[in-house]
């Protein structure tokens, strides 16, 4: 082999690395920012990794043992649960089609909320009639990158970073749209999607940034403060496509069973 045919062999070599590692990789805690624990540090209520890759996303919970395959070209979820060794597809039509059912029933628990006059029920009322249909009155910081949405139910602060890749800005955002909507039909006490939709609709407004730090004040209506710390990295290393690999095939060995019953047998069951 020449010289040229050796040194062309090595930088097809490292090319094809650089593009394998090519990526996005998340990595989140979420806190209870409206309380201390004994050690006086605000309790960590759940960590995940979500890595991106191929135009899927993959969001790892361990304490879980659940992998959450965000798939926008296939236009679905895969969730999969290795510790129950069983799966299930849910298509993002589906997910509409549950949201958009949801209107009749909420308007009627509404109306018995409002009919009851507690206090209890009237703040319960507001607090579910503003996540169907959230209004809020944002202001952005360029200097600061900080991000704010008030509302008299409950308040966004967003710390923001530049993000050079607009393409991943938006792939993350759309990813976050959809998770917000899935996150409500999986979590009986998650909140309507709504709110993180206006949220992510005026990080687009703002462009090209990527939200570091989300922190969501329930308060008066609620005393939770929650707030989201992200760590973004422009590549994914070996393990991490490893892991995707690991995935990937697992589910091959699992049973797929319909949404109802893999809310039955992992949901129910406390994970």
């Amino acid at each position: 082999m020449s010289r040229f045919s050796r040194l062309t062999a090595v930088l097809v070599s490292l090319t094809a690395a650089t593009a394998a590692a090519q990526g996005l990789r998340v990595s989140t805690a979420v806190y209870d920012a409206s309380r201390l624990d004994k050690s006086g540090k605000e309790p960590v209520l759940s960590r995940s990794i979500t890595l991106f890759h191929k135009g899927r996303a993959y969001d790892f919970v361990p304490s879980a043992d659940e992998v959450v395959v965000f798939d926008k070209t296939a236009k679905r979820f895969t969730v999969i649960n290795e510790r129950h060794k069983v799966y299930t597809n849910i298509a993002f039509a589906e997910l509409q089609a549950l949201l958009k059912n949801r209107g009749p029933q909420t308007q009627k628990y509404l109306a018995e909320l409002r009919a009851s006059n507690s206090p209890q029920a009237t703040r319960a009322a507001r607090t579910l009639a503003f996540q169907l249909s959230p209004e809020f009155e944002p202001t952005f910081s360029k200097r600061s990158g900080l991000l704010a949405l008030r509302s008299p139910s409950l308040k966004y602060s967003v710390s923001t970073s530049e993000w050079e890749d607009s393409d991943q800005v938006e792939t993350y955002l759309q990813y976050a749209d959809w998770t917000a909507r899935l996150n409500y039909l999986l979590h009986p006490s998650a909140m309507f999607p709504e709110p993180r939709l206006a949220l992510n609709r005026e990080l687009r407004e703002i462009g090209n940034r990527l939200p570091v730090v989300v922190q969501l004040d329930l308060r008066p209506d609620d005393r939770m403060v929650l707030r989201a710390e992200h760590q973004f990295v422009r590549s994914l290393t070996e393990h991490d496509l490893a892991r995707i690999r690991k995935w990937e095939e697992s589910v091959k060995e699992l049973e797929e069973v319909p949404l109802r019953r893999y809310q039955q047998s992992v949901l129910v069951s406390g994970n």
